[in-house]
C-alpha cells in the first residue's frame, strides 16, 4: 500500500508540473505611426503608367525567445493603396491590411487577407486569401503560391 501511495503521489506531482503554465517572454508590440508614400510604376502595365499611394498605420508584434531574440513577427494594421493611372487620373483604392507573417530574420514568409504585391508568373496583382511568400521582388514580398483569388493590377486599371 505504501508503494502505491508513493507511486500515486509521484504521478500527481508529474501531472501538476506538466500542467503548470509555461514561463514565456511576452511579445513586443510596436505601435505604428500614420504614413503616406507615393510609389511610381512607369513600366508595370503595357500602354500606361501607374502610381501607387500607400497610406495607413501599421503595428508589429514580435515574439521572442527566453534570450530576447526574435523568433517570428506579425505585421498588420489599417493599410490602403490607391492605384492611379497617370494618363487619365483614373484611380481605385483597395484595403491591403494583410496581416503578414515574418521569420526570425524579418523575412516575409506568409500572408493572409488582401495584398497588392508581385505574384510569381502573374506580375503585380490584388491577391486575396492565404499567401506563401518566398523572397522579394524589387523590395516587395513575392507571392509564390496562394489559395484564393489574384487579379492583375493592369486588368483592374484598364
Amino acid at each position: 500500500m505504501r508503494r502505491t501511495m508513493v507511486s500515486t503521489s509521484f504521478a500527481v506531482v508529474v501531472v501538476l508540473a506538466l500542467a503548470s503554465p509555461a514561463i514565456a517572454t511576452p511579445p513586443q508590440i510596436t505601435p505604428g505611426e500614420s504614413f503616406e508614400a507615393v510609389i511610381p510604376f512607369p513600366d508595370l502595365c503595357p500602354g500606361f503608367e501607374l502610381e501607387a499611394t500607400v497610406r495607413g498605420k501599421t503595428h508589429t508584434i514580435t515574439f521572442v525567445d527566453a534570450s530576447g531574440d526574435p523568433v517570428r513577427q506579425i505585421a498588420g494594421g489599417q493599410l490602403f493603396v490607391t492605384w492611379t493611372r497617370t494618363d487619365t487620373r483614373f484611380s481605385r483604392t483597395f484595403t491591403i491590411s494583410g496581416p503578414g507573417f515574418y521569420d526570425a530574420a524579418g523575412n516575409p514568409v506568409r500572408g493572409t487577407g488582401r495584398w497588392t504585391t508581385p505574384v510569381a508568373g502573374t506580375g503585380w496583382a490584388l491577391v486575396i486569401g492565404n499567401l506563401t511568400i518566398d523572397g522579394l521582388e524589387d523590395g516587395f514580398a513575392l507571392v509564390v503560391d496562394h489559395t484564393g483569388r489574384a487579379t492583375s493590377i493592369c486588368e483592374l486599371m484598364s
